[in-house]
């Protein structure tokens, strides 16, 4: 008997070490492990989680569970904010099904329930078994003390047939649960079998991993410790955006005004987690994971001589288009933009806290809001739109340089449309439209267009090109426009560019270096004026002009 007393003790002391082990393993913490803070970055995340644990024995583990599957793992990080040392930082993953079609979920939930019910069973086989070799075991021992007890003159024979009729009695209801196990087993495989089947006529159940990751602290006698999780993750981005609210300081058309410049950014994220009130950083830094620096090749010159005409090319000038303000749903340029910082990373910080669901869907959010003065003009470019805009003329009043963008512009607190805004720097001058005034009209035709060969005694021939440009004046009162042309910009010495200035309007202001020709007409209510401009191209008889 004192076998049994100290089975049973054994199996006492291993059923309360089962139900503290659990326990054990979990780390102790005393706060909610949350989001901290997410930097956004063009094309990915880098995510930071926090959690606060308590110290014991000078240690503290940290678990943060449920992390993305799709993590970089060679980005996790793990630090401490406390004057405390990180000594380990280890990650796996988790794999869990998940219901792939709604209608499986309730399937899927009763084939867990029985598979529980089946592992639970199972375990009780086990169980008996092992106290089915316990009596086994205790017969033995009984049968070897009973030789030595058969011995004695007065042999206690009713205390022999007690023992022995309690021993085959536990035998015999050990045996008949297991037979009942047996029966009800089938039972569990058979439902088993028919819930598997109905599953997979609905979908199935697919597998759905994460990741878990834990930070082991040296707590250097500090009660508690908050320990942080960091990693980067793809599938999120942000975009910038723009509203520019222009007010006139007076009523008329032009003249000084106040810009009020709102940044703002588009922040989508499909990460497969929610970023739930978080703080949120966006960056134009643009990380390379796993790059190699390159290494040069060995460079070889070789060649071939040919006989070559030259030919003379005309590109179309760079410069920025007026746009006229497409209304709202409409397309207006391109509907991304990369986050090209030309090579001066920064970062910005949302004012607020924000929650961006992961669902693929942009969020906007105000970055910034600043003032600057502005001045409001008329502009004429005939060459790129047959029309005259209202236009609003400031320097970038942030701190920081503006990325290329989508721009909102208003007049006023009213939504004129929408253009495009190109990297500014600090401080940079940029133009803002403001739409069509239809009260100006332009318009264009050509006045020159022809070629003159060499002369007797000279090798270089010329191509002579003029423009005539009509402005009309249908406002109630006096406007002045600012009237833009281009003549091309000569980069080779053989060609040379002429402004001519007997078949060119004067009052013209010339920049010569990008070929921007500017004058400012004023007219008044119903007047109309020509603007002619005229240049030649001097180039070698032996060039070739395609077209002509």
């Amino acid at each position: 008997m004192r076998t049994a007393s100290l089975a049973r003790f054994a199996f006492v002391l291993s059923a309360f070490l089962s139900v503290l082990a659990p326990t054990a393993g979990r780390a102790a913490s005393s706060g909610e492990e949350k989001i901290d803070s997410v930097v956004v970055f063009a094309d990915r995340a880098r995510v930071t989680r926090a959690r606060t644990v308590t110290c014991e024995k000078g240690t503290a583990r940290a678990v943060f569970d449920r992390l993305p599957a799709a993590l970089d793992t060679r980005t996790l990080r793990g630090e401490v904010r406390e004057a405390a040392e990180v000594i380990g930082l280890s990650s796996e993953q988790v794999n869990e099904r998940e219901a792939a079609d709604p209608r499986a979920r309730g399937l899927a939930a009763d084939l867990d329930r029985t598979q529980t019910q089946i592992k639970a069973k199972q375990a009780r086989k086990m169980a008996i078994a092992a106290e089915l070799e316990d009596v086994q075991a205790f017969g033995i021992l009984f049968s070897t003390t009973l030789t030595e007890e058969i011995r004695n003159p007065k042999p206690n024979t009713p205390a022999w047939a007690k023992t022995l009729d309690a021993l085959w009695a536990r035998r015999a209801a050990l045996v008949d649960e297991r037979r009942k196990l047996d029966v009800a087993l089938r039972g569990l495989y058979r439902t088993t079998d028919r819930i598997s089947r109905q599953l997979a006529q609905v979908g199935g159940a697919g597998e759905r991993a994460y990741r878990t990751a834990a930070v082991t602290v040296s707590c250097r006698a500090l009660p508690h410790v908050t320990a942080t999780v960091s990693y980067v993750i793809g599938g999120a981005g942000w975009q910038p955006e723009y509203d520019v609210d222009v007010t006139p300081r007076g009523r008329a058309k032009t003249g000084p005004a106040v810009a009020r410049l709102t940044v703002g950014a588009l922040i989508h994220q499909a990460t497969g987690e929610d970023w739930n009130n978080v703080r949120i950083m966006l960056s134009t830094a643009r990380p390379k994971l796993g790059s190699e620096a390159p290494q040069p090749a060995p460079l070889v010159i070789d060649g071939y001589e040919q006989k070559q005409d030259k030919v003379l090319v005309q590109a179309q000038e760079r410069r920025e288009q007026l746009e006229g303000g497409a209304p709202a749903g409409k397309k207006a340029g391109p509907q991304a933009a990369a986050l090209d910082d030309k090579g001066n990373a920064f970062v910005l910080t949302l004012p607020h806290p924000v929650t961006v669901i992961a669902d693929g869907r942009p969020l906007w959010a105000p970055v910034d809001v600043v003032e600057t003065q502005a001045t409001v003009k008329l502009v004429a470019m005939p060459k790129l739109d047959a029309h005259v805009y209202q236009v609003a003329a400031l320097k970038n009043p942030a701190a920081y340089p503006l990325l290329e963008g989508r721009v909102r512009s208003y007049r006023g607190g009213s939504y004129v449309g929408d253009s495009r805004l190109r990297h500014q720097g600090v401080g940079a001058p940029f133009e803002v439209s403001l739409g069509i005034d239809e009260e100006l009209k332009v318009e264009r035709k050509t006045l020159d267009d022809k070629d003159k060969p060499p002369g007797f005694l000279s090798s270089t021939k010329h191509i002579f090109t003029g423009y005539r440009n009509k402005l009309t004046n249908r406002a109630a009162g006096p406007e002045t426009v600012e009237l833009r042309e281009s003549i091309p910009v000569s980069k080779i010495d053989d060609v040379k560019v002429e402004l001519l200035a007997k078949t060119t309007t004067a009052g013209y202001q010339l920049d010569a270096a990008r070929g921007f020709v500017t004058w400012m007409i004023k007219l008044v209510n119903g007047e109309w004026r020509n603007v002619d401009i005229g240049y030649a191209i001097h180039l070698p008889d032996d060039w070739q002009v395609p077209g002509r």
